[in-house]
């Protein structure tokens, strides 16, 4: 996490919050994609929102417990808010989120940046 943002690195601004503490995630990185893995179980699909502010992924769910479950633990109602500041190489305009059995699929595709020097004279 001490790595500058430019390199590639996704750092948390908020890590998530619930009924029973920080969900699951997980990240992977190559050259032309970030993906990321969010374990968010009970959620269904409309009870998630990702988004993109600025340089950052916004990640919301709400769980509200519904008629007619079998709840053991009996937790009514649970939130998930975190957010990852996107580094500069990201293509912010062709994410794409996918849940699929309790889990949040997220692929961030990386474009090439060109780094351009200035030397700088010292006087």
């Amino acid at each position: 996490m001490d790595r500058e943002l430019n390199d590639g690195t996704i750092l948390p601004c908020r890590s998530w919050s619930g009924g029973e503490g920080r969900a699951a995630w997980d990240i992977k990185y190559d050259e032309n994609e970030i993906k990321l893995r969010f374990d968010v179980p009970g959620l269904a699909k409309g009870e998630i929102k990702v988004s993109v502010e600025d340089d950052t992924l916004v990640i919301k769910g709400d769980y509200k417990r519904r008629a007619g479950d079998d709840c053991w633990y009996c937790r009514g109602y649970s939130s998930y808010d975190t957010c990852l500041q996107l580094p500069e190489s990201c293509d912010r305009e062709n994410i794409k989120a996918e849940l699929k059995d309790g889990v949040l699929l997220i692929s961030i595709p990386q474009k090439k940046l060109e780094r351009k020097t200035i030397d700088i004279e010292i006087q």
